[in-house]
Order: C-alpha cells, then structure tokens, then sequence
C-alpha cells in the first residue's frame, strides 16, 4: 500500500533538481515541530494529575512546561516553513529553465504531439504543483511516523488500547486510498479535458477574425460545448470519489470514537483507567484523526503532483530534438557565397529534397519557386541549421555551415517568414531584441519603408503592439519583422513567401526595396510573386524535391512550360477577390 508512494518520493527526486538535503532538513524540522506538539498532551494530563493530587508546585511547572514547548513547535514550525519557500522557489524556477531550454531545442515535430493548451497549462499549473512537492513528502514521512508514536504511546497505557487504534488505522488508510486511486484515474482525464479545452480555445482567440468571415463561430461552440461537457462528466466522477473518500472517512471516524468513548467509560467505572490518562488518551485520538487526515491529504497531494511530474517529463524527456550543429569557426567576416552540394534530405525514408546543387554570389538575389510541395521551405529549414542533409554539404564563402559558431551563423543568417512574431510590446521594444540603438531602427524602418506609419501613429516607436499584432495590418507587421531583420546586419536574408502578408501597394515597393538591400546583402527568397521572380538575378524551378530549370525570368520564359504555368497562375486575387495570394 505505501510502496506505491515511496516510488513517487523516488520519481520526484530523479526529475527534479532538489537537493535531497533540503528534505532531510523539512523532515527533521517538521519531526521537531511535530514532536514538541506530540508532548503537549502528556503536559496537560499532568496538569490535570497534579492539580487532582493537590500537588500545586508540579502542577505551575508542569504550566510552563506546556508554555515552553509551545514556543519550541512554533519556532520548529517556523524553520520548517522558511525550507519548505526556499526549495519551492529553486525547483520552481529550475524547472522553468529546464522547460525553456527544451522549448528552444525541439523540432516542428514536437508541436504535432504537444498541442499549444497542454504545453501552457504544463507550464503555468503544473510546474507550480512539481514545485510544491517537497511539503507533502515532508508531510507524508512526518505523519506516518506521528501516527506509529500515538499507537506506541497509547500501547503503553493499555495494549489491548493501542492494538485496536493500529486496526482502525489500517482500514482508515486502505479504504481511504482505494477511493484516492480512482479519484486520481478521473483527475488525469479532466487534466486532458482542460487541456483540450484550452488549446481550442487558444486556436480560437487566434483565428476570430476568419472563424467569423466564414460563419464557423456556431461549430466553434458547438465544439467547445462537447469539450465542456467532457470535462463536467469526468469532473462529476472525481467528485464522486471524493464524495465517497470523505464519506468513508467520517463514518470510520466518529464510530470508531463512539467505540473509543465506550470503551474508555468503562475503563474509568472499572478503576482500570484514571482521568488524566482518559484525558492524555482522548487528546492523543484527537491528534490521531488529526494525523490521518494529512498523512491522507498528503498521499493524495502526491498522486496529483505525479501526474504534474509525468506531464513536465513528457516535455523534458521528449527525444526527437533538433541537434545543436554548430562548429566552433567563429570567423564573422562573411561574404555571403551560397552553395548547395549533391544535397539530399530524406527523414524516415521519405525524400524531401534530392540531390540539390546550386551556388548563389555575393551581393545577388535568387528566387525559389515551384509548385506547393516541392521542397522550397526545406531547402531554408535546411540552410538555417535546423535540419542536417541526409547526403552532401551546404557552404557558406566556402566553408560548411555546420562549422561555423551558434553566434557567428545567427548574425550572419536570418529568415522573414510568412507569419512573422511580434511580442505583446511595443515597437520598439520588438526592435530592442536585435539592437537597443534607436538611429539603427529608424533607418531600418525607413529602409523597408515602415518608418512614416510608426510615427503617424499617436505614441509613435512606443506604440504597443496586441498580441501577435492584430492592430496593425498584416503587412504592416511583415514590414516590422523585416525591419527587425535589417538590424542583425546579416550578411544572407532569407525571404519565405513574404508577400502572403502584404497589401498589394506594399508588394508593388517590394522589388526596389530587394534591390537597395542586395548591394549589402545577398538574398534568397520563396516567392509566388512574377513581379519579384523578375527582379531576381537568377531563378531556379522546384519539382518533387529536385531543381528542375534555372536562369533568368526571360529565359525560363522560354523554355520552361512549369515556370510558365507559374507565372500563367491567376488567383482569385487577380479577379479582385482578395489583395493577395
């Protein structure tokens, strides 16, 4: 029966960070504050004893003796308490960290299977409850032990007594953790309930405004209407066990007092009990319900706090994390020469890009385009290091990419993508994060041609910016996280279809500004634009993972039919539908 939770005290300190020391300090605190409170019915029963045999001077000692231990188990309790915040706060952060770290190592595949609402929820409830952990192991160890002193204690005054109170013991505990064991089948469930909740609704806040474009919001709550009532049913079964674990608890209890009472009344009318140890006995019970309601409390805290703990480690343990390539070359006087090598890259056998060679000179602008599928975004994710190719090798002024340091590849490498993020701050703030130097942004925003809007706005550069910047316009937003890309001063810019976001007067400037840029920049870019193809220096064509055709718009014009089914593409855009693709 207790095994169980002993293997839970065994998980916690194998995934968390504390410090077995600081439970070796909460228990002997707490045995402390515990044992001088254990003492205080052995004081007031010869209070009474001295008091009945009119021996006064033992009695007034016996007073301060009550006093004095009264002041030990709160100054006990107090120690107990300063450990008990001290470790909280470590493991509470710690575990913070450690989730972070993770966050900032995992691959796309990791947010396939932990969906936005379970990850906050890990992260916000959960790592709160890991963290409070050590109160109720303290608690669980004291308790157990308090309980064996009361049974030890009341066996030496009457065995038959103490034989009886261990019983109880034992039936209280096994039938009250029984009904916590189910309870606790029924908090995992609502804990993913929630989760599911959260995560819908989460999806939700960030769709609204297309949800109710395209008259979704009835489903929308019809769906988060199932999920509510999924919850409220396996909530209604973990209240029901509750429900019956207090039931079970009460009806143990105030019987088996009844049974104590009675049995304790016809001690005293036989002369087999005096009234001081009735009264030391009847305390000790007291303290003994007391004692199995925590212990009880604790066990059940714990169970609960494991499932927290198995929720932390399903992040903190997950395996399929993206590997830290980079080398220790940390050179940062970069050309920007890009060259792709026989570069093939097949995960789990399925190949996504194959056999790609292509080299791109300083200072020029190539486009990337193909039809949706055809490895363009894999060819990116593969030059900014996220991935390794599954044969040859990508280089930059010659040099591996995987060779250079985490420092010199980021300053020298940046992505715009489609769906930029912007904090839940202001402008500047969002531009603090590349370079705090306020010239550097404004040159920037006016590089991209964003500058004339920010300061026509009524707090200009300090103009907070809603979460995920839904009070500006899409492009707008777009021509900030450009800006913000401008001030690493990286040497190679990647542009991944940014014109999805862009108004079509935006998308006009759009090709003089790629031209300003590359004189110091050399720049690659996705795009579906024919207007951006053409200002491009050269072109090459994706089909299923290889280059198929390369050259200038001109050229491809005549002589690639996919290139010109491209460019022949006419989206609903072109009818006036939408201002883009």
């Amino acid at each position: 029966m207790l095994r169980e939770y002993f293997l839970f005290i065994q998980n916690y300190f194998k995934s968390t960070y504390t410090n077995k020391k600081h439970l070796i300090y909460m228990v002997l605190s707490a045995f402390f504050y515990k044992g001088f409170y254990l003492l205080l019915p052995i004081c007031a029963s010869l209070i009474i004893k001295y008091i009945a045999t009119g021996d006064f001077t033992l009695a007034y000692f016996s007073v301060f003796g009550y006093a004095l231990l009264y002041l030990f188990y709160k100054v006990a309790e107090w120690i107990n308490y300063e450990i008990y915040t001290y470790n909280m706060e470590k493991c509470y952060v710690d575990l913070q960290n450690r989730i972070l770290n993770k966050l900032l190592l995992v691959n796309e595949d990791f947010h396939h299977k932990m969906t936005k609402g379970n990850l906050v929820n890990t992260i916000t409830r959960d790592v709160v409850k890991v963290g409070d952990m050590l109160d109720p192991i303290s608690e669980f160890l004291t308790t157990f032990v308090q309980v064996l002193v009361v049974v030890v204690i009341v066996s030496c005054y009457n065995l038959y007594l103490g034989l009886l109170i261990l019983l109880y013991c034992f039936v209280y505990l096994r039938s009250s953790m029984r009904s916590d064991k189910f309870k606790n089948v029924y908090h995992q469930k609502v804990l993913k309930d929630d989760d599911a909740y959260s995560n819908l609704l989460f999806q939700t806040a960030s769709g609204l405004q297309e949800i109710k474009s395209f008259n979704m919001l009835d489903k929308i709550k019809s769906k988060l209407k199932n999920r509510q009532h999924l919850y409220s049913k396996h909530y209604k079964q973990k209240r029901k066990y509750e429900v019956l674990l207090e039931n079970d608890v009460n009806f143990l209890t105030v019987y088996f007092r009844i049974l104590l009472y009675m049995l304790l009344l016809l001690g005293l009318i036989h002369g087999t009990f005096t009234i001081d140890v009735l009264v030391l006995i009847i305390s000790y019970h007291e303290y003994l319900e007391e004692y199995l309601y925590d212990f009880l409390y604790a066990a059940s805290t714990m169970r609960e706090e494991v499932t927290s703990l198995k929720r932390i480690n399903r992040i903190l343990n997950y395996k399929h994390e993206t590997e830290d390539f980079s080398g220790e070359n940390d050179t940062d006087d970069i050309k920007g020469i890009v060259e792709f090598k026989n570069v093939s890259f097949a995960p789990k056998n399925h190949k996504v890009v194959r056999n790609v060679s292509f080299k791109v000179g300083e200072n020029k602008i190539v486009s990337i385009v193909g039809p949706s599928g055809a490895g363009k975004t894999t060819l990116f994710n593969l030059l900014l290091r996220l991935y390794k190719p599954t044969k040859g090798s990508i280089l930059i002024d010659g040099v591996s990419i995987y060779d250079y340091s985490k420092r010199v590849y980021a300053n020298n490498v940046t992505v715009a993508n489609q769906k930029p993020f912007i904090f839940n701050m202001s402008i500047r703030k969002n531009l603090d994060f590349v370079d705090k130097d306020i010239s550097h942004q404004i040159e920037a925003c006016k590089k991209v041609g964003i500058h004339d809007f920010i300061v026509s706005l009524p707090n200009g550069y300090h103009t907070i910016l809603r979460e995920n910047a839904t009070n500006i316009s899409g492009g707008q937003k777009q021509l900030i996280a450009m800006a913000r890309m401008l001030l690493s001063n990286a040497e190679v810019l990647l542009f991944d279809d940014i014109t999805t976001s862009l108004d079509s007067q935006t998308t006009k400037i759009l090709p003089k500004l790629l031209k300003e840029l590359k004189a110091d920049h050399t720049i690659l870019m996705i795009t579906k634009k024919p207007e951006l193809m053409k200002c491009s220096d050269k072109i090459f064509v994706m089909d299923q993972g290889k280059i198929v055709a390369s050259g200038t718009h001109q050229e491809l014009m005549k002589t690639n039919a996919l290139y010109q089914n491209l460019n022949a593409y006419r989206s609903v855009s072109r009818m006036g539908v939408f201002d883009h693709d």
